[in-house]
Formats: structure tokens, C-alpha cells, sequence
């Protein structure tokens, strides 16, 4: 476990007297920004931006599970724009732990960036983000990266962002009604929009004819917990740690990770005599009234034929207790590709959601200079950081699920 912040590394890392001394005066025009880090009298004035230009649900119990209970460090590493004493701008940085395979390291994800339209343009995205990355750097980050939507990815790359992939998501279509009745939902709207829901239809019912029954399984329980199992869940993902870039999944990461107040969690737990082998730990929310269920969390997150069978199971428990969902969404990776398709998940890879969708990208910024790195620094403990199959990812990699 790294913590930075005062009560550790004194005035070092992430320390709060070193912090509140790191300001920016920032010239664009005639116009005079001071680039500075978040402090406490911030929140109200941030929150309003945040719900102006990202999301007009950003509550402040939001921002003190984000910012101020994240267990690996004691600062809230948010950076904002001032103009004539106003804050009109904000970079947040969520501080995380990453397993390399052979060794954990304090790792960063970019997020909540926003400026508002009468401020765009004069390069303040650019000022806030780079006071934040040299800041990390600084304090011996090695990696920072990110899961921007498509159209982000220019601009990422502009900076020196280097794309790992396109992320491949899959969707299950359930109640394509409450969608089109309902606001925008993302991805899938037009398609629903455009006639899905006879596609939905017999896409799923082809599927349910299709997949394996109940009964062939080998006897396996199912537990349902609306309360996170972190003991059981840290035990599962040690037992078979991936030789992959990955956060690190102990008691500490989940008792905060699924705090999120924006979303209900549910952890499904599959045990074979008694014992567990795998879990899923969901999130569902309310999206433009429709209700919309994630696959958040897999773990042990490498597979295996004991935990395929479980995990199939599992699916199971998740699809019957979520049959009311709109949408269930799953990441890539982690659940057999079969196993998805045979319970009606479809890639967002293949027609028709590739027509619609707007993809995930994953990218990554090297914060170290090639000769700190020996040699090259998109090497990390012999990874290359750009390369797909080097990572193992679910939603809880993700600071918005």
C-alpha cells in the first residue's frame, strides 16, 4: 500500500504545505488565469463548474468518496483555473495502486476536466494538466493513464499520449422500450432509435435458446450481498494474480473503490462446496430513466475452467436478479467471449452497435524520461505500457463506473 500525502512523507510527497505553494500565473490574451491546486474553500465553486459542463449530478458526497476518502494519498490532487477570483476551470487526478506483475507502484488516472465555454480555447485544459503531471512526476509517478470517450482522443494524443486500444465493451439489450421512452443513454440510443428493439428481441430469445442449461452446470451456490465482501473478494484476485498491468484488488481498494453514491453495487459470490472461486461485483443506475447494469468487477482476473463454470453461474444469479435492466454491460477480457455471446451480449466491436457507439479509448502517459527509464520509458518492469495484452482491466479500472 502507498500513501502520500503529510502524516508519511512529511513535506515530500503530495505533503500540503508543498502543495498549497504550487501556483501558476497563466497569460492567454488579455486575459490573466492563476493555475493553482484545489483547496478547501474550493468545493462549492468546483462542484458548480463540474455540473455545468460534465454532469449536473456531481453531488458533494460524490466528491468526498472521489477526492477525500481515496485511501492512497491525504491531498486532493485537483488543479483549477481562476479568473478575476472565479474558478472557471478543473483537472482532477485519482490517485491509484497498480500491479506491474512483479511489483506495486503508485499510478495516476486523469478525470473530471472541465472549463467553462466562455474560457475554452486559451489553452487552459493544456495549463491545468500540466501542472498536475509535473507534480506527479516530481513526486516518482511513473504512469498516469486514462479511458477517454473517441472524440477525447485527439486531443489526449496532442499531448503526448500514446493509445493501448480501443476497449471493446458488451452490451445486452434487454428492455429496449424503457430506452427509447426514456432520455439519451449513450452508445446505444440511435440504434435503439433506428429499430434494435425487434433486433433486441430476437437476438436475445435466439441466445436463450441457445446457451447451456442450468442444469448442466455442476452444483454451485450463488451468494447475493448488497454489501462489498472485501476479505472474500481480496482472498479470490490473490489467488491468482495476473502477470498483467492491473490496479491492486485488496481489502483497502474495495471498502473505497464502491463507495461511488452514484451507483448501486451488488456482489455476487460463487462458491463450489462451500468454497469460493469467482465473483462479479455490479453497479446499476438510473440513466435518462432507463436503469442500466454494469459488470464492474471480476476477479480472480485470470481465467480458468473451474472459474468459468462458476462464473457462468454467476451470470446467471446477475441476469435473473437484473432481468428489469434496460441495458447489462460488460467489459472485454475478463469473461469468455462464448460465455458473453451465449447470454446475448454483443460486442460494440460488430454491426449494428459499431454503426452507433462511441468507443473507450485506453491510453497511457509516460511521466519518466527515457534515461530514468533505462532506455525507454514506455517500458515498465518489462511491459511495453502501449501494448493491450499487457493489461487486465474491468470497470473498476474506470474512475466514472
Amino acid at each position: 500500500m502507498y500513501y502520500y500525502g503529510r502524516s508519511v512523507v512529511g513535506q515530500g510527497m503530495f505533503g500540503r504545505d508543498r502543495m498549497d505553494s504550487l501556483e501558476r500565473q497563466y497569460a492567454s490574451g488579455d486575459r490573466e488565469y492563476t493555475i493553482r491546486q484545489y483547496r478547501e474553500g474550493d468545493r462549492e465553486e468546483l462542484l458548480a463548474v463540474y455540473q455545468e459542463v460534465l454532469d449536473s449530478t456531481l453531488s458533494d458526497d460524490w466528491f468526498a468518496w472521489k477526492y477525500e476518502t481515496n485511501p492512497y494519498t491525504e491531498d486532493i490532487p485537483v488543479y483549477v483555473a481562476e479568473f478575476d477570483g472565479e474558478l472557471v476551470g478543473a483537472v482532477g487526478f485519482w490517485v491509484l495502486e497498480l500491479h506491474t506483475g512483479s511489483r506495486q507502484i503508485p499510478a495516476v488516472q486523469s478525470c473530471d476536466g472541465a472549463v467553462r465555454p466562455e474560457h475554452r480555447r486559451e489553452g487552459l485544459f493544456t495549463e491545468l494538466f500540466r501542472i498536475g503531471l509535473d507534480r506527479f512526476a516530481a513526486d516518482g509517478f511513473e504512469i498516469v493513464f486514462d479511458f477517454p470517450n473517441q472524440l477525447s482522443k485527439a486531443t489526449f494524443e496532442k499531448y503526448g499520449w500514446q493509445l493501448v486500444e480501443r476497449q471493446e465493451t458488451y452490451f445486452r439489450v434487454q428492455q429496449p422500450d424503457a430506452m427509447v421512452d426514456g432520455e439519451s443513454v449513450g452508445p446505444l440510443s440511435a440504434l435503439i432509435r433506428g429499430g434494435a428493439r425487434v433486433l433486441s428481441r430476437g437476438y436475445l430469445a435466439a441466445k436463450s435458446r441457445q446457451r447451456p442449461s442450468v442444469a448442466d452446470h455442476p452444483k454451485i451456490d450463488v451468494d447475493r450481498s448488497a454489501t462489498i465482501p472485501s476479505r472474500t473478494l481480496a482472498a479470490l484476485y490473490r489467488h491468482d494474480i495476473p502477470d498483467k498491468l492491473h490496479l491492486v484488488r485488496d481489502e483497502t481498494f474495495y471498502e473505497w473503490r464502491f463507495g461511488n453514491p452514484h451507483w448501486e453495487y451488488t456482489t455476487y459470490v460463487g462458491r463450489y462446496d462451500g468454497s469460493p472461486v469467482a465473483a462479479v461485483t455490479t453497479g446499476t443506475k438510473v440513466d435518462g430513466g432507463a436503469t442500466i447494469t454494469h459488470l464492474t468487477d471480476i476477479v480472480p482476473l485470470v481465467s480458468s475452467r473451474p472459474r468459468t463454470a462458476v462464473l457462468v453461474s454467476v451470470l446467471e444469479a446477475i441476469l435473473e436478479a437484473n432481468e428489469d435492466a434496460a441495458l447489462v454491460v460488460a467489459p472485454s477480457g475478463v469473461i469468455p467471449d462464448d460465455v458473453l455471446s451465449a447470454y446475448g451480449f454483443r460486442s460494440d466491436r460488430t454491426v449494428p452497435l459499431s454503426l452507433v457507439s462511441t468507443p473507450t479509448i485506453h491510453g497511457v502517459y509516460a511521466l519518466m524520461d527515457d534515461d530514468e527509464a533505462d532506455g525507454d520509458r514506455w517500458v515498465l518492469d518489462g511491459k511495453r505500457v502501449t501494448d493491450p495484452e499487457a493489461w487486465r482491466t474491468t470497470f473498476s479500472e474506470y474512475d466514472t463506473g
